[in-house]
């Protein structure tokens, strides 16, 4: 069973944080839009990207994101909770998401955050979801794959717990959900530029495998890689990758593959959770 913890004293929390690293957001976002349609480009270094969002029919939404002779595609039905997802090598071949992709999608994401505040449409909102996503599809998860989800049985909104420490837990090689080496006691949805772990004091220091230590920071939770400018998207499957990739693995590894895959309808499907 799942244990549910009660927020620490925020002063302690308020105090330790400093500021730690940030995404390159130094690119340049092109972006054509109506009201039903998003596309345009995004440069960051020597790489380009680019991407388009439609919504076919209503509620609906083909999305295509084009990077370093991949093509990634997306068909997103908002109304049956219900996606398509694929990627291929622009001559048609299979391929995977690497760590030079992930960090082009990265930056890429940050800087659609103001365009879908802008823009405000479903195809805008989409694109955000779907590339978050692939921001931190791991080198070992098929490109290839459905996403469907409903609350409560394919995802857990944390809404309510904002503020809250709540377990979190992954699996891998060497030990099982909710073993106290691979559980944390995780502060759900907390905005902080690095993850704090508490050993005895607060430190951004990633830690490997300790038992049931407390942990905030980094938005805790959240649907997507680190904080987003407006609400997050808080849900117990995002809450346990989460604690896979901070805990003893990273973004790539294989042993949080089942994390990611449980944590993607959530990322495509959940509501935002306003005041967060």
């Amino acid at each position: 069973m799942r244990h549910w913890m009660m927020a620490m004293g925020m002063s302690a929390l308020v105090a330790a944080c400093t500021d730690g690293g940030a995404v390159d957001t130094s690119g340049t976002l092109d972006v054509n839009a109506t009201q039903s349609d998003l596309q345009g480009s995004y440069r960051l270094g020597e790489s380009s990207l680019r991407f388009s969002s439609r919504e076919v029919e209503p509620g609906v939404i083909d999305v295509v994101v084009s990077l370093h002779g991949l093509d990634l595609t997306a068909v997103v039905n908002r109304k049956q909770s219900v996606a398509e997802v694929d990627g291929f090598a622009s001559d048609g071949t299979d391929t995977q998401l690497v760590a030079q992709d992930r960090e082009v999608l990265t930056a890429f994401v940050k800087a659609l955050e103001v365009e879908k505040s802008n823009a405000g449409s479903l195809a805008a909102t989409t694109l955000y979801r779907v590339s978050s996503n692939w921001s931190q599809t791991p080198d070992t998860v098929p490109l290839a794959r459905g996403v469907a989800g409903s609350e409560n049985r394919d995802w857990v909104s944390l809404c309510g717990y904002f503020g809250s420490y709540v377990d979190a837990t992954h699996d891998d090689n060497n030990f099982s959900d909710f073993s106290p080496y691979s559980t944390s006691h995780a502060h759900v949805g907390f905005r902080s530029a690095s993850t704090f772990y508490y050993i005895g004091f607060w430190t951004t220091t990633v830690q490997n495998h300790q038992p049931l230590l407390y942990e905030y920071g980094n938005c805790y939770a959240n649907c997507g890689a680190g904080c987003p400018s407006g609400a997050q998207t808080l849900t117990l499957d995002c809450h346990d990758h989460d604690q896979c990739v901070r805990n003893g693995h990273d973004i790539a590894s294989l042993w949080c593959d089942d994390e990611f895959t449980s944590a993607s309808d959530d990322e495509f499907f959940a509501p935002t959770c306003s005041g967060t």
